[in-house]
């Protein structure tokens, strides 16, 4: 190439350069603010995420301000990135920025305000000084906590059971609900099944569980709005804490051999050590199944779908209590234990099992050690669960009624006998079902809350 060719294709390159530049560095686009659509904010402040995008130069700088009655505090002016020169150099990536916002020093009195973001890119444009983007945010300050308003009276309760609360809150909440140490329940309001509605004012029940395995702890409603203001109340509950009975279970050459053997099949486990495998199926396999029993039973009607007392199987005898805790021996030796979260209901083989009550059809097909298993969703978060049958009449999605067959009894699963092994779940936790079959209970206990939660 000749010295004026080569003088010319430099040439070319700086105009072609000098046009990008021009393009990336002379653009018009303002930058685009991510924020928030509206903000509450309570007396302890709260920390909002602003981002900042830009396509062309780049962004430059994001700057806050509160507008507060006729006054405008500065919260931060930051600058973002470096710009962008060329367009083959690469996206610009979003710059994002926490705003805090502490209403003490900002001496913020309950009250409507401004949040005012202005965003700036790198732009040549407006004498260098870049493209502006404005968004202003409504912003509540809100000092007050929710109130909450408890249906009068004692309620008694035992360890392992169901309590049922009504209560009222003021005005709209993020969350509210019954606080059981590091568990909470939420509230229902009856009949509602959009989340938001959910959370409007009003009366709502919270039906909720005295887990077994939490002794001592107590409950307390708690309500948090938007601005993240907690309101608290103390419900008057007497609690009887329970004695679980205990037993030793000696489990037969012929269980390990026969039902060990052909359950080791089914879910997935190693059958040639008959012990071992039994240990991995009542630890393992127990806990995959309730992890699948906790998500079958997340979602439940907002509305209760039975209808009086709950009903034991027919002509059965209870053969094993509610939270018993087994010890399993093999030749005199411990090898394994585990709890058990229902009720052995013993009748004749292939007996008719029917629904406890009212309700939908979740859950009929197998699973694990609960063999051929039915659940039924009974709303407001209470649940019934048939085990170890021997047939399935019924199909997820299915209305029953109090009494309708779901099946005949069986040894299907970790049993060793034809038997119903019979359960009741609220809010994902076993409760002891007797409680359930007491229609003196229902009305004495439920009902009362269940009216007054309607208003």
């Amino acid at each position: 190439m000749t010295r004026s060719g080569l003088g010319i294709l430099l040439l070319a390159v700086a105009l072609a350069a000098l046009v990008s530049v021009a393009l990336v560095r002379c653009e018009g686009t303002p930058p685009t603010i991510e924020a928030p659509a509206r903000l509450a904010v309570g007396r302890a402040g709260r920390t909002v995420t602003v981002t900042v995008h830009d396509t062309g130069a780049g962004p430059k700088s994001l700057r806050a301000s509160l507008v507060h009655g006729q006054a405008e505090t500065p919260l931060v002016e930051e600058m973002l990135a470096a710009g962008r020169w060329l367009p083959f150099l690469g996206t610009t990536i979003p710059r994002t920025v926490e705003l805090a916002i502490d209403p003490q020093a900002l001496g913020a009195k309950d009250g409507e305000a401004t949040l005012r973001l202005a965003a700036r890119d790198h732009s040549f444009r407006g004498w260098g000084g870049g493209n502006e983007a404005v968004v202003e945010v409504p912003l509540r300050f809100d000092f007050r906590s929710p109130a909450i308003s408890i249906e009068p009276g004692i309620v008694y309760a035992k360890r392992g059971g169901s309590v049922a609360l009504a209560y009222n809150v003021a005005e709209p909440t993020v969350h509210d609900g019954v606080q059981l140490g590091e568990r909470f329940f939420p509230g229902i309001r009856i009949g509602v099944d959009d989340p938001a509605e959910q959370r409007a004012p009003g009366w709502r029940i919270a039906l909720f569980p005295l887990p077994i395995d939490q002794p001592g702890a107590q409950p307390v409603l708690v309500a948090e709005d938007e601005a993240g203001n907690v309101g608290k109340a103390t419900p008057q509950v007497r609690i009887e804490e329970r004695r679980v009975a205990e037993a030793l279970l000696n489990l037969p050459p012929t269980f390990l051999e026969n039902k060990i053997g052909e359950l080791a099949e089914i879910v997935g486990v190693d059958p040639s050590d008959r012990l071992r495998a039994f240990q991995e199926i009542n630890t393992r396999i127990r806990a995959e199944n309730e992890q699948r029993i906790r998500e079958v039973t997340a979602e439940s009607a907002p509305e209760p779908l039975w209808e009086g007392a709950f009903e034991q199987m027919a002509n059965s005898k209870v053969t094993s209590p509610f939270a018993e805790q087994r010890t399993y021996v093999v030749n005199g030796e411990r090898v394994s234990q585990s709890t058990h979260y229902g009720y052995d209901l013993a009748s004749l083989a292939g007996s008719p099992v029917t629904a406890s009550n009212a309700g939908r059809v979740v859950f009929a097909e197998e699973l694990g050690i609960y063999g051929l298993c039915v659940i039924v969703d009974h709303g407001l978060g209470l649940f019934s669960l048939y085990g170890h049958l021997s047939t399935i009449e019924v199909g997820v999605g299915d209305t029953v009624s109090k009494g309708q067959r779901l099946g005949l009894s069986g040894q299907t699963g970790l049993a060793g006998g034809d038997h119903l092994h019979f359960a009741m779940l609220l809010a994902g936790h076993y409760v002891d079902p007797v409680e359930w079959w007491d229609a003196k209970w229902q009305r004495d206990r439920l009902d009362p809350k269940l009216a007054a939660a309607r208003r």
